[in-house]
């Protein structure tokens, strides 16, 4: 299918905008705008580009700086890639879908068909056989989930006979730590009431010597007399 295309003044013309105007769309989104050349440098404008600068001119209108508009046609690009692909998806999704209606009306599947009861007397086989293993795996872990808590009991049990210990063992250091400390306490009190007594049998002597030396000096004063 032939690509049609116009001139930059034509697609002007359509969109409603001056044809320098375009040219400097052009340079500004040139990420989003490949228009092809003709032999005479010509611009040739596809319906692709006229449809983009239809969308930049709507951004311009509503007063958006160029990086928010970069930002926005990345979008909807990306989208628009999307789509496409999900539209790709789609289209091969239905064909798949004819070709296997068209194999299960062929003869082939129809002789298959025919097998009918040998498949649900099978079907039946491993139904029965799966309810079997069904029933023995409840049964497997019935046994497992006893001997897990007869194990979680025994852990239990082992906790709480460690943790009486523990607290034992804790109250013992509590003890032993009260009595350093009483100890500590009383050889302090003890040197206090040293230090004590040591004060006051000084205070006690310093009187006696005051004493002694007032009464020598009045002896003295009698002497003089």
């Amino acid at each position: 299918m032939t690509t049609k295309y116009v001139t930059i003044s034509k697609a002007a013309s359509l969109i409603g905008e001056k044809v320098f105007i375009l040219k400097s769309w052009e340079n500004e989104f040139s990420e989003f705008l490949t228009i092809e050349r003709d032999s005479n440098n010509s611009r040739l404008v596809s319906a692709e580009n006229i449809e983009m600068f239809r969308k930049i001119k709507s951004f311009k209108d509503n007063h958006l700086d160029t990086m928010t508009i970069k930002q926005l046609l990345k979008k909807q690009t990306a989208m628009h890639h999307v789509e496409s692909q999900s539209t790709e998806d789609n289209d091969e999704l239905k064909n798949s879908l004819n070709r296997i209606s068209d194999f299960i009306e062929s003869a082939e599947v129809k002789e298959l068909l025919n097998i009918n009861d040998r498949l649900s007397k099978l079907e039946a086989t491993i139904i029965e056989a799966v309810q079997q293993k069904i029933v023995d795996t409840a049964k497997l872990q019935t046994e497992v989930a006893r001997i897990e808590f007869s194990d979680v009991q025994e852990m239990i049990t082992s906790l709480s006979i460690t943790s009486k210990e523990e607290r034992e063992l804790y109250k013992e250091a509590i003890r032993q730590e009260r009595e350093i400390i009483l100890k500590k306490t009383d050889e302090r009190e003890e040197r206090f009431l040293a230090f004590l007594k040591q004060y006051q049998d000084r205070q006690v002597r310093n009187k006696q010597e005051q004493k002694s030396g007032i009464a020598m000096l009045k002896q003295l004063i009698g002497f003089a007399k």
